[in-house]
């Protein structure tokens, strides 16, 4: 019997052949189909009949060829349509019909996964499972979405039950077709025999669909998602070599991406409702299984993970450390926000930072905030932690010393950095000493590479940053770096420095000239006493090229022999009358003058040994009007402050000059009224005193009240006379004792005459009665701190096995406090330390039972059961 050939003329046409399709081809099957689906004849008929009927009429592996591949993803395009009209249309007529289709798929869905599994044993058709993650992410998506909005809709809320319904009963099958709970040994997952990059593709966009179903459906159904996520990293375990050796591991980084915005969401709505309710504590247990999941995933591509997968997750680390450190939630759910998110993301940064991946991303961090900072800064200082803990690890020192440059990257970061430091002063202290220790740790490589590295940044951050805090920090590091070299070393650093300085003024005005010149004098300070009398040798007071050098170092400490001393002394002071005597002959001479100058500021205190004809030389006819208005008059009155007598101040506090003070700088006047407390009771003050009262600037104006209460405290007769004739004055110092809240303090003569404007822990502090031993004391000081803060302490992690009995949830390792002022004492010895856990515990408990007759509430129960256990831990210890 001849067969009849099939003309097929639409898609309808093949619901009716029935048993006749067998001798229909596939590829006519196909192209029927897909003209019918696109010219929208058919679509849920024919889902029906291809893959519930027809399918069970052809071999697997050919349907899944010629039809699979080619419908399939026309029926994603058809979810994608209906998923959009729910969206724009949620309460409309069509909402409750397009959850029908859905149900109706659901089922054609249903009875496909049950025939994959039928035939799992004899062939894997693999081009067909990408459906079942792409239909189940779009209902899940639409029911979490319209749950809400739909409550009070009684149809609207049975059809959204029932497809929830469905969907679960369909991702139940599905999972256990991808890995079954309980295969045989051998069995392994559903992708068993994979020989070509196309089915490794399809692995890896079922284990990013499923990624996405499992977020979608954590706030719904927190036990189903802890099994989408097991099942995905059971089939990630079982093919990660093969992905790594075909260089497929980006899907893994993926997948870890998206679990983490999953946790991320979860924590800020956490944050947004901020109650400690049941559901919390449920959810922030699961988010602490889920960071398992990632530190799972990221321990199996260890050193393939690519840097933007690290970015996200600290982004949410720094969230939270930012969360906690702000004390913006209740108390209870702060708790449960450390024991379970932060406790696992910092066992995330440990498992991870010793990868480029994550140092690199680290070290490129953009923070956006100030509390993000904060939050950077503590993670720095962990992570320093662990590197000084695995010192003799030099792979893990070059990272972050070299390539990384962990350093460079705090510096940035500190010109941003001014409010947390000035609100927060214990904040630059512990950088300061993390730093430092990641310098010496530098160091110790013995690697030129890292040598060059630090020295650049330790440069950079003094000449190309005129910030504050970066020139302070690099001031800082100079002094610890240089006292762990060898004095060699260190003197050939300080003649760099003086190279540097000698590019400059000698009158300071820029702040990095400033910062060259307070670093120069820290360098001094710190060499050997033979290394200064080569200085001393090598650049002679006597050759004016030298005054810069001598300006910035001060005067010379009593370490230096005294014969030494003597002889520079008597040299500056030859030196300064042959340059008056110059100004006497040519009092235009402005190179003298300037020398002179310079000479007054290496001088300083000393110029009480001076000739007295030298101080003629404040005496001179100075035109002090055009003072008043030049740059660098600061300096000028600098050197008055620091080196002239009374008698020569007295002389520039002329009565005729007092008008020019008028249109000076505020510092100026600033400095000249620190001058005004210098002057004898017959100096004539009140003059300027009316001119520095009557001034717009709010500084100078407080300032100004401040000189007036201290010269009528002091009895200037000049003062006086000035309040008995302007009684109001007299009313406004009163006014302005009543309401100043911050009084300005005492104005202290310097004692050494440096110029510090830079205030900084490293300057000498010259005692005249006694010889000055500053080094010692300092370097063991550092070393103090640096051994206190960063002891000896196993880092090593234990095996995170996320399906065992007995996994890691059952004990937990406190990585990092919230902030650095809770770190326990990591240092202290046991009594301190037991005696300070007892402490914190007892002020649980006294906030925990405010009054003997208030009844606890369950959560309280738990908690006062948890503190006693923690009581008699101490204690047996």
């Amino acid at each position: 019997m001849s067969e009849t050939k099939v003309i097929l003329n639409s898609a309808n046409d093949l619901l009716l052949l029935g048993d006749a399709i067998r001798s229909v081809p596939l590829k006519d099957i196909a192209q029927a189909s897909l003209k019918g689906l696109r010219r929208q004849e058919s679509d849920l008929d024919l889902y029906a009949f291809l893959f519930t009927d027809a399918i069970h009429r052809f071999e697997p592996q050919e349907f899944e060829l010629e039809i699979s591949c080619t419908i399939l993803p026309e029926l994603v395009g058809f979810l994608e349509k209906i998923q959009s009209e729910l969206q724009s249309n949620a309460l409309s007529f069509f909402f409750v019909e397009n959850l029908t289709i859905l149900l109706k798929l659901a089922d054609v869905l249903q009875k496909l996964v049950e025939y994959l599994a039928e035939r799992a044993e004899q062939c894997q058709l693999l081009r067909s499972l990408v459906i079942f993650p792409e239909y189940l992410l779009r209902c899940y998506t639409i029911v979490r979405k319209n749950y809400v909005t739909m409550a009070q809709e009684a149809e609207g809320l049975e059809a959204m039950k029932s497809l929830y319904a469905a969907c679960k009963k369909l991702l139940v099958a599905f999972l256990e077709l991808l890995y079954p709970r309980d295969a045989c040994p051998g069995r392994g997952s559903y992708f068993r025999a994979m020989d070509h990059d196309e089915e490794y593709g399809y692995l890896e966009k079922v284990c990013t669909l499923l990624g996405s179903v499992a977020n979608e459906i954590s706030p719904i159904d927190s036990l189903l998602a802890s099994d989408v996520w097991k099942t995905v990293v059971k089939l990630c375990t079982e093919h990660v070599d093969q992905l790594i050796a075909r260089r497929r591991t980006a899907c893994i980084g993926e997948i870890v991406t998206i679990l983490n915005s999953g946790i991320n969401a979860s924590f800020s709505d956490l944050r947004t409702k901020n109650e400690p309710t049941k559901q919390s504590t449920i959810t922030l247990k699961l988010n602490a299984f889920f960071l398992r999941v990632v530190l799972k995933l990221l321990s199996l591509v260890k050193q393939h993970v690519d840097v933007s997968v690290y970015t996200p997750i600290i982004s949410t680390v720094l969230e939270v450390k930012a969360c906690l450190h702000a004390k913006t939630l209740c108390t209870e759910l702060a708790a449960g926000v450390e024991q379970y998110l932060h406790i696992g993301y910092m066992a995330i940064v440990e498992n991870s930072f010793r990868t480029e991946a994550f140092a690199k991303a680290f070290s490129q961090y953009k923070c956006r905030t100030a509390q993000e900072i904060h939050s950077y800064y503590t993670l720095t200082m962990h992570i320093v932690t662990q590197i000084v803990t695995n010192a003799n690890d030099s792979a893990l020192l070059s990272l972050y010393c070299i390539r990384a440059n962990l350093l460079q990257r705090v510096c940035v970061l500190l010109k941003r950095s001014d409010s947390l430091l000035f609100e927060n002063p214990s904040l630059y202290k512990q950088l300061v000493v993390h730093c430092s220790a990641l310098v010496l740790i530098g160091v110790r490589l013995k690697d030129r590479a890292a040598q060059k590295t630090i020295e650049e940044t330790l440069v950079r951050m003094i000449l190309h940053e005129e910030h504050y805090h970066t020139a302070l920090l690099g001031i800082d590091l100079w002094s610890v770096f240089v006292r762990y070299h060898s004095p060699k070393l260190m003197h050939s650093y300080f003649i760099f420095w003086k190279a540097v300085n000698d590019r400059f003024s000698i009158f300071t005005t820029r702040p990095t000239q400033v910062y060259v010149r307070q670093l120069l004098r820290n360098l001094f300070v710190f060499l050997p006493v033979a290394h200064k009398e080569r200085l001393l040798d090598a650049f002679p007071i006597s050759d004016g090229k030298n005054d810069r050098l001598w300006a910035a170092v001060g005067p010379l400490p009593n370490e230096i022999d005294e014969g030494r001393r003597r002889q520079f002394t008597a040299g500056l002071e030859k030196r300064l009358i042959q340059c008056v005597k110059m100004l006497q002959l040519t009092p235009g001479n402005v190179k003298a003058f300037y020398e002179t100058l310079g000479l007054f500021s290496i001088a300083g205190a000393t110029t009480k040994l001076v000739d007295p004809s030298v101080k003629t030389f404040w005496n001179a006819a100075l035109n002090w009007d055009a003072i008043m208005k030049t740059t660098p008059t600061s300096c000028i009155f600098d050197c008055l402050e620091r080196s002239a007598t009374v008698s020569s101040a007295n002389s520039m506090l002329n009565i005729k000059n007092a008008p020019s003070i008028g249109d000076a700088r505020p510092f100026i006047k600033y400095q000249v009224g620190k001058l005004l407390l210098k002057a004898d009771s017959l100096t004539d003050v009140s003059n300027w005193l009316e001119v520095l009262l009557r001034d717009k600037n709010a500084f100078v104006k407080a300032f100004s009240f401040h000189l007036l209460s201290k010269l009528k405290d002091n009895h200037s007769p000049s003062v006086l006379q000035l309040l008995n004739k302007q009684p109001h004055l007299q009313s406004q110092l009163a006014r302005w004792h009543s309401n100043a809240s911050v009084k300005l303090p005492t104005i202290k003569p310097r004692a050494n005459g440096t110029i510090t404007s830079v205030a900084h822990r490293c300057a000498r502090k010259v005692d005249r009665t006694r010889d000055a031993q500053s080094t010692g004391g300092l370097t063991q000081a550092i070393n103090n701190q640096i051994d206190e803060l960063f002891p000896d302490d196993d880092d090593d992690l234990d095996d995170v096995d996320m399906f065992a009995d007995n996994s890691s949830q059952t004990k937990k390792r406190k990585f990092e406090p919230t902030s650095s002022e809770q770190r326990g004492g990591e240092g202290d010895v046991p009594v301190t330390k037991c005696l300070r856990d007892l402490q914190s515990a007892t002020d649980q408990l006294e906030r925990l039972v405010p009054s003997a007759n208030q009844r606890l509430q369950s959560s309280q129960k738990g908690q006062l059961k948890r503190i006693i256990a923690a009581l008699t831990k101490v204690l047996d210890s």
